[in-house]
């Protein structure tokens, strides 16, 4: 198991360009993060569970490992549904025009 602490609070700090130290005596600021972490422990996922929609893969010879996820996104539906309409169409073009020249290669 991993146990991170977090450090140093900061925010962007637009008007002078650069990192502020968030101070707890000045106005609360709602976009901040911290600039520092240390973590302890390991990543070892063969005790934790994943979520459902990542599947762990580990190749036949147990050397190699990663991670799959099994969703896909609006941006793959369409990159994929283009790239199959645009297969099936030249795949139609290729057959139209094939059936057509040996139509009249026959004559």
């Amino acid at each position: 198991m991993l146990n991170c602490e977090f450090l140093d609070p900061v925010y962007w700090d637009s008007a002078i360009g650069q990192l502020v130290p968030n101070d707890q005596s000045v106005k609360p600021i709602s976009n901040w993060s911290f600039s520092k972490m240390n973590c302890q422990g390991s990543l070892d996922f063969s005790t934790s569970t994943l979520p459902m929609n990542i599947e762990k893969v580990v190749s036949q010879d147990q050397e190699k490992e990663f991670f799959l996820e099994k969703s896909i996104s609006y941006g793959d539906f369409l990159i994929t549904s283009f790239f199959i309409i645009l297969i099936i169409g030249f795949s139609v073009a290729f057959i139209r025009d094939f059936a057509k020249n040996r139509k009249l290669e026959r004559l």
